[in-house]
């Protein structure tokens, strides 16, 4: 800027009087080469415009000039004219062939700075991958044993370390798989002696205070009969007689309860057709639905014995808890496929179902209505239990057991599978 005023103060110098107007414009003509300079012949207002158009013809983005730009520098020349007038040469600063080099420079580095930062973080992923691709399998054995799969074992290869690190995980996964398989020989060994606890009390209560209360009975039977003219008497006799027989309806419900005979004696489809029978008897506008498979008479005892209390716990918490007035009992099997993990080759494809129309669970009153017991009992026996609540309303309790079709010809249910299994927890 400083130059381009210096050569135009020499150039109007060299005139002996005041130049021509053809002068001047031939003057500020030959400023339009220069690079960092634009001139004009006006009103100083035309700086605006000489800088808007150098702006417009520039190569960088305008966000990129206003970062690195540096305030324009205007300079106003007022040249008197030979014909009396006066004239502005306007000369205007502009860096924009700087700024152009500059963006074109820094859009060069970024691009090769960024091909080179991909190439490393591409380089840098690659190995970072390699070396935690064993960590990987050892996350994933960590998730199976946190879902219970105890089973599951770290394996692959890798650094020292990894290699440590897995063989911990898999001593960690022995302990737990053998802590499990020692719980679930517990809980068995605590099942079995529960039922044959029930199995003991519901033997004393037949053979021991049931013929007591029906020799009660019978005795103020007899001595209502014999008080004749003693009205007094004879209504205390027939009070006892009644009393001792809701005795005898509340004993057999307590035997029930304990151990259903019809489960022993008929079987599971004759004892589950009279528990409904029951459930019907004790409330007549309550609808109640049984649909059983006619294979599940060949299940074991301890089977038949885990799939009636089920049914009967989820029948008894929608007749006491849930204010129902419809109950669906399903038992069924489904497709086959393979089960390996199935303890009872009896109980594959078994899907236990009772639904209800009640109010639904609420809050925490699942801990407290037996079905945690529920949960036990079939895990056990190799299954799963859901319990769930549709938005619908009502209680959908659903007991599934892994489906293992055997070959054709191969007795399907063998009815002692129960039988020895709860031999073998006994021993």
């Amino acid at each position: 800027m400083r130059l381009t005023k210096d050569f135009v103060a020499a150039t109007l110098a060299l005139s002996p009087e005041a130049p021509e107007p053809g002068v001047v414009r031939n003057l500020v003509s030959s400023l339009q080469h220069l690079r960092h300079v634009r001139a004009g012949i006006g009103d100083p207002s035309l700086a605006t415009s000489i800088l808007r158009e150098a702006n417009r013809q520039s190569g960088a983005p305008r966000w990129f000039r206003a970062l690195v730009s540096a305030p324009a520098e205007t300079a106003v020349i007022p040249v008197r004219m030979k014909d009396g007038g006066t004239e502005s040469i306007i000369l205007v600063a502009d860096p924009a062939d700087e700024i152009d080099e500059v963006w074109e420079e820094a859009r060069e580095n970024a691009l090769e700075g960024g091909l080179m930062a991909l190439a490393a973080i591409g380089l840098m992923s690659v190995l970072v991958g390699r070396a935690v691709r064993p960590l990987e399998v050892a996350g994933s054995t960590l998730a199976k044993l946190e879902a219970g799969g105890y089973s599951a074992r770290a394996k692959g290869d890798g650094p020292p370390e990894v290699r440590n690190l897995n063989a911990k995980i898999n001593s960690l996964a022995e302990a737990l798989e053998g802590l499990n398989h020692a719980n679930d020989e517990l809980m068995a060994r605590v099942f079995d002696a529960h039922d044959e606890e029930r199995r003991l009390i519901a033997h004393e209560l037949h053979d021991e205070f049931g013929p007591h209360l029906f020799a009660l009975r019978a005795s103020a039977a007899v001595l209502a009969k014999r008080i004749g003219d003693q009205p007094a008497a004879r209504a205390a006799a027939s009070a006892i007689e009644v009393q001792v027989g809701e005795l005898q309806g509340q004993n057999r419900r307590i035997l029930a309860d304990l151990r259903p005979a019809p489960l022993e004696e008929l079987g599971l489809v004759a004892a589950l057709q009279a528990l409904v029978a029951h459930w019907r008897r004790a409330d007549p506008a309550m609808a109640v639905t049984l649909d059983v498979d006619p294979r599940v008479s060949a299940l074991g005892e301890r089977a038949s014995l885990m799939a009636y209390r089920l049914v009967q716990e989820a029948m008894t918490n929608a007749f006491r808890h849930a204010g129902a007035t419809r109950i669906e009992a399903s038992l069924r099997f489904e497709t086959p496929v393979e089960a390996p993990n199935l303890r009872d080759p009896a109980l594959a494809g078994l899907v236990i179902r009772v639904a209800d129309d009640g109010r639904g669970l609420q809050g925490e009153a699942e801990q407290g209505m037996g079905l945690p017991g529920m949960r036990d009992r079939v895990r056990l026996m190799g299954g799963s239990v859901s319990i769930e609540s549709p938005q619908a309303g009502g209680v959908v309790v659903e007991a599934r057991f892994a489906i293992d079709q055997p070959a054709h010809g191969r007795e399907y249910f063998p009815s002692n599978a129960g039988k020895k299994s709860a031999e073998s927890s006994n021993h």
